[in-house]
C-alpha cells in the first residue's frame, strides 16, 4: 500500500508544478463493479490528448457468499466478504484527435479484502445426517497486482465522455488466499480479465 500512496502523491505534485498550465482534469464512475457490490471512482490527474495519469479508488460493499449446493464437497467455507482499493495507472491515446479516440495503458493495484465467516468440515459416519464440523474462519488480505487496459473513448456532449473497454491483472507476489473461489477481490474482480465502461466528467475546458 505504501507504494501506491507515493506514487499517487508524486503524481499529484507533477500534475500541480510542471504541467499545470496543460491539466484538464476528470473524475467518472465504472459501472461494471456496480454488478459485484463495488463502487469504483476515478480522476484523471494529469491528462493531455497524448495520455493521461489517473487514480482509482474502490469499495466493495460487505457480501455474503454460500457453498454452491449442488456440490457436495467435504470442506467448504462460507461466510461474508468486503474490501477496498485503490489504483495508479497511464494510458496513452493512440489516436488523439478522432471522435472515437483508442487507448492502451498501465496500471498497478493494492487491493485489501475482509474475509469472515465460518468453515465446515464433513465427516464420514455410518447413519445420516452427517453433520459437519464448523470452525470460525476469517482473513484479512492485502495484494498488490499489475495490469493492462485497453479500449476507446467517445465524447457523448462538451464536458462528459464513455471509456468501454476491458482490463487484465496479474498478482505481483501471489494470488489472495481466499476462502471461497467466488469471492470478488476489490480492484481485481473474480478473473483475471474484467469490463470497463466508465463515465467521465471533465471538470475544465478541453
Amino acid at each position: 500500500m505504501k507504494t501506491i500512496y507515493l506514487l499517487s502523491f508524486g503524481l499529484l505534485v507533477l500534475s500541480h508544478g510542471l504541467f499545470a498550465q496543460r491539466l484538464s482534469p476528470q473524475i467518472g464512475l465504472n459501472g461494471v463493479p456496480l454488478f459485484d457490490k463495488t463502487v469504483e471512482v476515478n480522476a484523471t490527474v494529469l491528462r493531455t490528448p497524448e495520455y493521461e495519469i489517473f487514480l482509482h479508488g474502490g469499495y466493495s460493499f460487505p457480501r455474503n457468499y454460500l457453498k454452491n449446493k449442488n456440490d457436495f464437497e467435504w470442506q467448504y467455507w462460507e461466510g461474508k466478504s468486503s474490501g477496498a482499493y485503490l489504483r495508479v495507472g497511464g494510458r496513452a491515446f493512440l489516436n488523439s484527435n478522432r471522435k472515437f479516440r483508442m487507448f492502451l495503458g498501465v496500471q498497478l493495484t493494492e487491493s485489501y479484502l475482509k474475509q469472515s465467516g465460518t468453515n465446515y468440515h464433513v465427516i464420514e459416519c455410518i447413519v445420516a445426517p452427517c453433520y459437519p464440523l464448523e470452525s470460525a474462519a476469517a482473513k484479512k488480505t492485502n495484494a498488490l497486482s499489475a495490469g493492462i487496459t485497453g479500449g476507446f473513448r467517445s465524447n457523448l456532449a462538451s464536458r462528459l465522455s464513455l471509456d468501454l473497454g476491458i482490463q487484465a491483472n496479474t498478482y505481483v507476489f501471489e494470488k489472495p488466499d481466499l476462502l471461497n473461489n467466488m469471492v470478488y477481490v476489490p480492484g481485481v474482480g473474480r478473473k483475471p480479465v474484467q469490463g470497463v465502461a466508465s463515465i467521465q466528467y471533465t471538470l475544465k475546458g478541453r
